[in-house]
């Protein structure tokens, strides 16, 4: 992964975005109480060999653990990562921990 990725938050916007020279990739969420719903990942295919989604869900994740928040994924790539990251479902809302067991 390139050393200079820099991803922040924008909360005005709903979004953590990942900026990697001139292009940019976004993880979108709404919040709602203490509950992260994490319902988009856009990255352009130059950016997925980066790890650039995973910096994005990770970052994502760790704002939520830093602030008490509850997770709610809401697309695949989350889903997936939360899947295969076991570490991380102890963030799941109950109807987040549904979803990965589908």
């Amino acid at each position: 992964m390139a050393a200079d990725i820099v991803i922040r938050d924008v909360p005005e916007e709903g979004r953590f975005v990942a900026e990697l020279g001139t292009e940019s990739a976004s993880a979108w969420y709404t919040r709602d109480g203490k509950i992260l719903r994490l319902f988009r990942v856009d990255i352009s295919d130059s950016l997925i060999s980066d790890g650039v989604g995973i910096q994005l869900v990770r970052v994502a994740l760790a704002h939520a653990r830093e602030r008490g928040l509850l997770v709610e994924p809401a697309c695949e790539f989350v889903i997936g990562y939360m899947r295969d990251n076991p570490e991380t479902q102890d963030l799941l809302t109950s109807a987040g921990g549904r979803l990965l067991r589908q």
